[in-house]
């Protein structure tokens, strides 16, 4: 029996206009009106991930933030998982993207900021559109990362929208260290490759497992949704694994079924597969 949703958001539960599909939005709210909770489990900034789901009218559903450092119950007012970076760590990962002449975006844990970017941060603008870092300036604190980044609790570092060949020696490098794990992705938003740099015990999966332990939902109650690598150890982990069609072939391999991608409102499906799992 599936007591717990957990959902990917971009490329998953909706595509490029981050819009939910009014089709898949009646699917959720019977999926959430059977008993079933619905949790949004992304790679986006809490900040961003709550904004997104308030524009979709999905205020209620709590999230996995930032792959998996924050996890975050806006409607009951707490957070239920954190996993950052220490000082040490942070700055041994920032100097291995510095090294190669990479400023990345720094994602910290501050009440009034969310990232700490450099003058000229090294990413990709999406089309059409503001650029990616015009669209984080009223929440970022702008300078040499080797002086800002010691001053916060860090939680991330990405990249946006990059380039393959560049990126990858970069997370190679960062996961030699021990301390983080660096994962590469298609970005379904911006375009180009996208790598996402969290702490070692960080997941998407862990922040899932830490919501339903406090819930009282054991792992073979949960089904995992997504399409992209940050979601594989959350497929890989739940009792019930659905991948997005359009995924990267390891994401399919971990699926238990595949759905339809967002544009064509394959999440609607989720509610069939729910019901015939009992």
């Amino acid at each position: 029996m599936i007591r717990l949703v957990a959902t990917d958001l971009d490329g998953t539960l909706w595509d490029r206009s981050i819009q939910v599909r009014p089709e898949v939005r009646a699917a959720l709210d019977e999926l959430v009106s059977s008993g079933v909770t619905v949790l949004a489990a992304t790679g986006r900034r809490p900040r961003s991930a709550r904004t997104a789901l308030a524009d979709n009218g999905l205020d209620a559903l709590a999230a996995v933030c930032l792959d998996g450092t924050f996890g975050e119950d806006w409607a009951a007012g707490h957070r239920f998982h954190e996993s950052l970076f220490e000082a040490t760590a942070a700055a041994s990962v920032l100097a291995e993207f510095l090294e190669r002449g990479l400023a990345p975006n720094v994602f910290v844990d501050h009440p009034e900021l969310d990232v700490l970017l450099a003058t000229e941060p090294a990413h990709r603008a999406p089309t059409p559109g503001a650029g990616r870092a015009e669209s984080l300036l009223q929440w970022a604190v702008v300078g040499p990362l080797e002086h800002s980044v010691p001053r916060h609790r860090v939680a991330a570092f990405t990249v946006i929208g990059g380039e393959l060949d560049v990126l990858a020696p970069v997370a190679a490098a960062v996961t030699a260290l021990g301390v983080a794990r660096a994962t590469l992705t298609q970005d379904s938003l911006y375009g180009g490759t996208s790598l996402s740099v969290i702490p070692s015990p960080a997941s998407k999966w862990a922040g899932v497992l830490a919501y339903a332990e406090a819930a009282g939902i054991g792992p073979d109650e949960i089904l995992g949704v997504g399409d992209a690598a940050n979601d594989l150890e959350l497929l890989q982990g739940a009792g019930h694994a659905v991948a997005v069609r359009t995924a990267e072939p390891d994401v399919l391999a971990a699926a238990d079924q595949v759905i339809d991608p967002p544009g064509d409102g394959g999440w609607c499906a989720v509610v069939d597969i729910c019901r015939s799992l009992g």
